[in-house]
């Protein structure tokens, strides 16, 4: 069941990570070489939040940015960004997000991930770091990849994410909570009949939090069904309803790009301001056929059970949607043995 309140960026307390081996014969036996404004995939060795989904490439790159590149060396655990061309302070260059999972407390294997976020002002470059995970627990025999994150910085490499610096950011709630930018709470919208899919996302602290956005997913696939299954049906849907006018312009934009919404007119506004008040944004299939809603305009979307897919596997969000429903398959499947 999902908690009354959820805080993403700061919640776990971890008392072991557990670094995921690799053999020495890598599928890359050279650094792979990323340019230019994209989302780039590449393995994990320490799992992925729904396995049933049958890719193993779930660690992220994307570049936000044309002059932006990244090298990812899977040998040696390492990823270096770079650019030449300067860029105002607020502007994110990049991230990285790296998938595993842990114990929690009641002994079930959960998933989580290190979200590092990259900007740039001048030639230094600034990170924001961010833990997810779907529930509240102490969480223990933790795997995730343990990359070494790096910038070019003139002539020089410097670390911005270690992987000692991964340990501590699961095992001390209060590193998280000083790299967040933002304190960002999930609670279920309605506390008398909580449900894991129906959220209510706040930005603050305890009371001084707002709520800025619902989220719902619906699904026509029989109860009991996993996160593939669910989107495999005929009917389902994500809404997103904008609360406030507080959620960040920056913030909002970037979500439309890294789960493939930002190619259609429908999402100009949206593109140009931000997210408003009383926006309303929804995705699905319905008899079989992709659509995009916006703020009741609609039109055809073949993208998207891609966009679901990759919504449900990699934002923190839809990895709270996901896990709920993938827990309860969980629960129900040992409960008939």
């Amino acid at each position: 069941m999902i908690p009354s309140i959820l805080r993403i960026a700061s919640l776990a307390s971890l008392t072991t990570i557990v670094i995921a081996g690799t053999s020495a014969a890598s599928v890359h036996a050279t650094p792979v070489q990323y340019a230019g404004r994209g989302i780039y995939h590449f393995a994990s060795h320490s799992g992925c939040p729904f396995p049933d989904s049958g890719n193993a490439d779930c660690n992220r790159v994307a570049l936000d940015a044309p002059d932006v590149h990244a090298s990812v060396d899977q040998n040696n655990r390492t990823i270096v960004f770079s650019s030449n061309v300067n860029h105002p302070a607020h502007d994110v260059l990049g991230d990285v997000l790296l998938q595993g999972s842990g114990i929690d407390a009641n002994g079930q294997r959960v998933p989580l991930s290190a979200h590092v976020l990259l900007r740039r002002s001048g030639t230094k470059w600034n990170r924001d770091v961010y833990a997810h995970v779907p529930e509240r627990s102490k969480f223990t025999q933790v795997r995730i990849d343990p990359y070494r994150i790096r910038v070019q910085e003139g002539k020089n490499q410097l670390d911005v994410f270690t992987p000692g610096e991964m340990r501590a950011l699961f095992e001390h709630p209060s590193v998280a909570s000083r790299l967040a930018r933002y304190f960002v709470q999930v609670s279920a919208t309605d506390p008398q009949h909580p449900s894991g899919e129906d959220l209510t996302i706040g930005l603050g602290v305890d009371r001084l939090s707002k709520s800025v956005a619902r989220v719902r997913f619906t699904s026509s696939a029989p109860n009991g069904s996993d996160v593939s299954h669910a989107l495999a049906g005929n009917t389902w849907a994500i809404q997103f309803d904008a609360l406030s006018d507080h959620i960040p312009v920056w913030a909002a934009r970037r979500e439309l790009f890294l789960f493939g919404l930002d190619g259609s007119p429908l999402v100009k506004g949206i593109l140009a301001h931000g997210l408003r008040k009383h926006d309303q944004l929804e995705f699905g299939m319905r008899n079989g056929k992709g659509y995009l809603r916006v703020n009741g305009k609609e039109q055809a979307f073949a993208g998207a059970s891609a966009s679901a897919h990759t919504f449900m596997q990699e934002s923190f969000i839809g990895l709270i949607l996901g896990w709920h429903r993938s827990s309860t398959v969980t629960a129900s499947t040992s409960k008939a043995r």
